[in-house]
C-alpha cells in the first residue's frame, strides 16, 4: 500500500542553513564516497527458530502485501499459490533472487492478492470466502468466460477492448453493505413446497467408533506396543525421467512405479524416501522437532510442518481427539461400497475441519481428508486407507493412496515391520552440501 507523504513547510532560516550546509559539503572530500559501502546484514537460514516471533517483513527482503503475518506461514503461501495456478517458482521470482522485483508477475500477483483479500475483509465479512484458485483453478491465467472442455482460454478481444470504457471508477473501494450476510432474505411466494421428512439414523457416539477403531487394530496393548514401523514396497506416481545432457530439453514426468520407504517412529518422527532413476532419493522427514525436505533442502513451516506433522503419525487418526476439538460423529456415508461413520473435527488452532470416515461394520479406518492451510488458502489431500493386514498383532494398510493437487500417489508395501531397530539420527535433516569453488 501507497503511503502518501504531506510536504510541510520548512521555516525560512531551516531553509537557509541547509542550502549554506550543502554548498560548503560540496567543497569538501566526500567521506560517504571514500568509505566502503555498509554491507547488508546477511540473511538467516530459513529454519523455524530463526522465524520464531517475526513477521514476514522482518525476516525477509522485499515483502511488500503479506509483511505482517508471522514469517513461518510465507512458504506455505507461496506453495499454495503454485498449486492454485499451476505454476513453479520461477513464474513471479528471479530463482536466486526472490527479492528481486524484476518480474512483471510477482508485481501483478501482489496486486491480485491486495484485491482478494479486500474483497474477503469487504464483502464476506472477514472470511476466506475467495482465493487464488476460485477463480485460477490450476491454470496461470485465469479464464474470462466459460471454456469448452478440451478448448483453451480465448485469446481475441475482450468487451472492454470493443466496447468504450464505461464510468466505473475507485473500484478498490469495496463497498462492506455488499457482503451475503447483510442482503435481505430472499423473497418466497406461495406456499412453501413440503419436503419428505429423513429417517432419523442413529449415529454411535465418538467414544463407541474410536474404541471400535482401536481393536479393530489389534487392541490397546498392542498398539501400546507399537514403537516404530518401517514399510518397504513401491509407489507409482509421475516419476521425473533421469537428467538429460546439459542445455536439452527436459523431458516431462510420466507415470511410474519406483521403489519407495516410509520409516516412522514414536514420538512424531517419520522419514519418506522415494528413489528416483538416475537422481538422489527425494525424501522429506520430521525428527519430531524439525520437519524438512531435500527437494529442495529447506525445513517445512506453517501449515506444511502441520501436514507432515499429521502423516508422522501411527496409527494414522487414533489422536484425533487429543489433536481437535468440536469432534463428532456427524453423518453415515459411503467410501466405495463400504457404509462408514464419518467424524470431523476442527483443529485445535481452529484453521481448518479434518474429516475421518470409519468402516461401520469392521471398524478400521479407510480414509482421512486434511487440508494444508496458508494465509492465502489451502489444498485438500485425501488418504485412503486399503488391504489391512497384521503384522505382529498390529493391523496395518499394505496399500495407502494419497490424493492430492501436487500429483496423486499410490504405496504399496511388500513389507512391513514392527518395532525394529530404526535409529534416530535417520530422521535427522541432511546437512546443506559443500558450496560451490568460486568460477576463475
Amino acid at each position: 500500500m501507497k503511503t502518501k507523504l504531506s510536504v510541510r513547510r520548512i521555516p525560512w532560516f531551516l531553509t537557509f542553513a541547509a542550502i549554506a550546509v550543502l554548498a560548503f559539503s560540496m567543497n569538501l572530500p566526500s567521506l560517504r564516497a571514500q568509505a566502503p559501502a555498509a554491507a547488508a546484514p546477511p540473511q538467516l537460514p530459513a529454519t523455524a527458530a530463526n522465524m520464531k516471533g517475526k513477521t514476514a517483513g522482518e525476516f525477509y527482503k522485499n515483502v511488500k502485501v503479506l509483511k505482517d503475518v508471522p514469517a513461518e506461514d510465507i512458504h506455505p503461501a507461496m506453495e499454495y499459490i503454485t498449486t492454485a495456478l499451476g505454476v513453479g517458482c520461477g513464474y513471479c521470482h528471479v530463482p536466486g533472487k526472490f527479492d528481486s522485483d524484476d518480474r512483471h508477475d510477482k508485481n501483478v500477483a501482489r496486486s491480485m492478492i491486495k484485491m482478494t483479500i479486500a474483497l474477503n475483509a469487504n464483502v464476506f465479512d472477514g472470511k476466506r470466502e475467495l482465493s487464488c484458485y476460485t477463480c485460477h483453478r490450476g491454470q496461470a491465467k485465469a479464464a474470462p468466460t466459460l471454456v469448452f472442455p478440451g478448448e483453451t482460454m480465448p485469446t481475441g478481444r475482450t468487451a472492454a477492448e470493443i466496447f468504450p470504457p464505461l464510468a466505473v471508477r475507485d473500484v478498490m473501494v469495496i463497498d462492506p453493505s455488499l457482503s451475503p450476510s447483510k442482503a435481505p432474505a430472499t423473497v418466497q411466494t406461495g406456499p412453501p413446497t413440503p419436503r419428505p421428512t429423513p429417517t432419523p439414523v442413529v449415529l454411535p457416539s465418538v467414544d463407541d467408533v474410536f474404541n471400535k477403531y482401536a481393536q479393530a487394530l489389534g487392541g490397546d496393548a498392542t498398539i501400546g506396543k507399537a514403537k516404530s514401523l518401517v514399510e518397504k514396497g513401491t509407489v507409482e506416481m509421475m516419476v521425473p525421467p533421469p537428467p538429460g545432457p546439459p542445455g536439452a530439453p527436459a523431458a516431462p514426468p510420466m507415470m511410474g512405479t519406483v521403489p519407495a520407504e516410509i520409516d516412522r517412529k514414536l514420538p512424531g518422527m517419520v522419514l519418506l524416501s522415494v528413489e528416483l532413476p538416475g537422481r538422489p532419493a527425494s525424501m522429506e522427514g520430521d525428527n519430531g522437532t524439525i520437519g524438512w525436505t531435500n527437494t529442495p533442502l529447506r525445513e517445512k513451516t506453517g501449515g506444511e510442518l502441520a501436514l507432515q506433522q499429521e502423516f508422522a503419525e501411527f496409527p494414522a487418526g487414533l489422536k484425533f481427539r487429543e489433536s481437535h476439538q468440536k469432534v463428532l460423529v456427524d453423518a453415515k456415508d459411503k467410501v466405495g461400497d463400504r457404509d462408514v461413520y464419518r467424524v470431523v473435527g476442527t483443529r485445535s488452532d481452529g484453521s481448518a475441519l479434518d474429516i475421518l470416515y470409519f468402516d461401520a461394520q469392521s471398524g478400521l479406518l479407510l480414509r482421512s481428508y486434511t487440508t494444508m492451510q496458508s494465509v492465502l488458502g489451502g489444498y485438500p489431500e485425501e488418504t485412503y486407507y486399503e488391504d489391512y493386514r497384521d503384522v505382529s498383532g498390529l493391523q496395518v494398510p499394505f496399500t495407502m493412496r494419497f490424493l492430492s493437487p501436487e500429483g496423486d500417489r499410490t504405496y504399496k508395501w511388500s513389507r512391513v515391520d514392527a518395532n525394529g531397530p530404526v535409529e534416530d539420527s535417520r530422521f535427522m535433516m541432511p546437512p546443506p552440501p559443500p558450496p560451490r569453488p568460486a568460477a576463475d
